[in-house]
């Protein structure tokens, strides 16, 4: 029994590290973008593993639970640790994946719980990590690493002042750690303070690089089977009639950002202002990084209210978020939101986007 619980618990550990390194890499936008660039599926390896990860807790939950029911406290805490951790981690995981089955206010709060689990787990697995490898013990008092029975001061709940120094101090050190944590992550995820909002966007690029219309010239293409071509300048796009409204942004990957004031001009306006006429069904929208894309029905934009966005919240859109405009479907998630939005060219075929075909998102994103 000892044996198979000792191969569990290295299994186990090793199912967490890889998790805890994919999701890493997932959060940080640098490693998320390079993973994109080389069509490597981070997000269905990190899925895959947190499944086989699931299949170990519920293989090991028997013979574990009965190991730390006879075990010292210290073990009965670590095994009830991880159960927790576990719990946190596959529950919030699976609403997350099937975030289109559940209300706005329960997903996010999803997200959140997945990433504070995370956080805070990871100070403790380090350590419990450096510990096996090296061999380093912590001094913990011999009534808490052993089956030793309670002194009575800790019987009567009365901790002598070593022992409060001690935990409060192990206690002050992890807090430090995840704290720190959870201060410097979204500074690698964010490009600036200010992309902050009702919840903060998580900034998600096919590319290292973002396009720099801040020292070159940006312009919209519109072409393709359309009666007439057209060439519009952000000035050409600004002199149109604006439409400004609040909305909440939504990603496919459980987050969302709440109350975001848009400020654009609706594709149908744009069309009839320089009177174009699609003749195609279909829609691709291209971004400026030279390798996003996503198509539409051409109805989805006239009819459904689609827009080219210039501000947010009263402001030009920063670079990460896609200046100086991107499309955005108000009925969709954020994947069909193009940044950098430079071209639409209506075909009579439809083009699968950038993320059916690297990721299997659905065609139309809808909500």
């Amino acid at each position: 029994m000892r044996k198979k619980l000792v191969r569990l618990h290295h299994l186990h550990a090793l199912m967490v590290i890889i998790l805890l390194l994919s999701g890493a890499m997932l959060y940080v936008t640098p490693t998320r973008t390079w993973f994109n660039q080389i069509s490597f599926p981070l997000v269905t390896f990190h899925i895959v593993i947190a499944i086989i990860y699931v299949v170990i807790v519920i293989f090991s939950l028997r013979p574990l639970l009965r190991y730390i029911s006879k075990a010292p406290r210290l073990k009965k805490f670590n095994g009830r640790l991880m159960i927790t951790a576990a719990l946190l981690w596959s529950g919030s995981g699976v609403i997350m994946y099937f975030q289109a089955s559940f209300p706005v206010n329960v997903r996010n709060q999803a997200v959140l719980i997945h990433d504070l689990s995370t956080l805070l787990m990871t100070p403790w697995i380090f350590t419990h990590t450096i510990g096996h490898f090296f061999h380093l013990r912590v001094g913990w008092p011999k009534w808490w690493r052993t089956k030793s029975p309670l002194p009575p001061v800790i019987q009567e709940n009365v901790w002598t002042r070593r022992d409060f120094l001690k935990f409060s101090g192990i206690g002050l050190v992890f807090l430090a750690i995840g704290s720190s944590i959870k201060w410097m992550l979204p500074t690698f995820s964010i490009a600036t303070e200010e992309n902050k909002r009702r919840g903060y966007f998580r900034i998600y690029n096919v590319t290292n690089d973002y396009p720099r219309y801040e020292e070159s010239p940006w312009n919209l293409r519109i072409e393709g089977l359309v009666d007439r071509s057209a060439d519009l300048t952000m000035e050409d796009l600004r002199r149109l009639p604006a439409t400004t409204f609040v909305d909440d942004f939504h990603c496919v990957t459980g987050w969302s950002v709440h109350g975001v004031e848009m400020k654009g001009v609706k594709v149908k306006d744009l069309l009839d202002d320089y009177e174009i006429k699609p003749g195609g069904e279909f829609v691709t929208a291209y971004s400026g990084d030279g390798e996003y894309y996503d198509s539409f029905r051409t109805s989805q934009l006239v009819d459904e209210g689609a827009l080219l966005i210039y501000e947010f919240d009263g402001r030009p859109l920063k670079k990460a978020q896609g200046y100086p405009c991107r499309l955005y479907h108000p009925s969709m998630y954020g994947y069909k939101s193009v940044k950098w939005v430079n071209r639409l060219e209506f075909t009579k075929e439809r083009e699968l986007g950038y993320w059916q075909k690297s990721g299997g998102y659905d065609v139309d994103g809808y909500l």
